[in-house]
């Protein structure tokens, strides 16, 4: 029992305590409020409206650098056109150069192979017109052909 007054005395002495720490809250909270203490938020307001219209600033800045960025990749190339106009221009001209030799070279290839033709037909003409002014030369003409054609028969 006499643990019991113990603690029965101690729980006294709290709820005392207790009582005092509660008459002492009342006599602040009465204070306060004759203080007329109002919590003022409008300078955090002006500062937070502030610091938002920094944000708007910054992030109008960033838009239009942002465009203008876009704008000179849209604008910049890899290769200058003028430098792509050149080399095309170049091509063409290399084409034409090409196909206007390649054209000539044909024709003076068709010119040598007449000109080879008309020189083989006035030489087998004028060689016929000689051997029929010169039978003999004619007929040893043949006896040479003969022995010429025998020869390359044996090898």
């Amino acid at each position: 029992m006499a643990k019991l007054d113990e603690i029965a005395e101690l729980l006294t002495e709290e709820i005392r305590s207790f009582g005092n720490w509660v008459t002492d809250l009342k006599v602040l909270l009465k204070n306060i409020n004759e203080f007329g203490f109002e919590p003022d938020t409008s300078e955090m307001e002006r500062l937070l409206n502030n610091h938002q219209s920094n944000l708007n600033t910054i992030s109008e800045k960033q838009e239009k650098a942002l465009d203008k960025v876009l704008k000179n990749i849209d604008k910049s190339r890899l290769v200058p056109r003028w430098e792509l106009v050149f080399v095309y221009t170049v091509m063409i001209l290399n084409a034409l150069v090409f196909g206007y030799f390649g054209y000539h070279y044909i024709q003076y290839e068709r010119q040598k192979e007449a000109a080879y033709q008309k020189g083989r037909e006035e030489g087998l003409v004028r060689a016929r017109q000689y051997f029929e002014d010169h039978p003999i030369i004619f007929k040893d003409y043949q006896k040479w052909v003969k022995k010429r054609d025998s020869i390359t028969n044996e090898k």
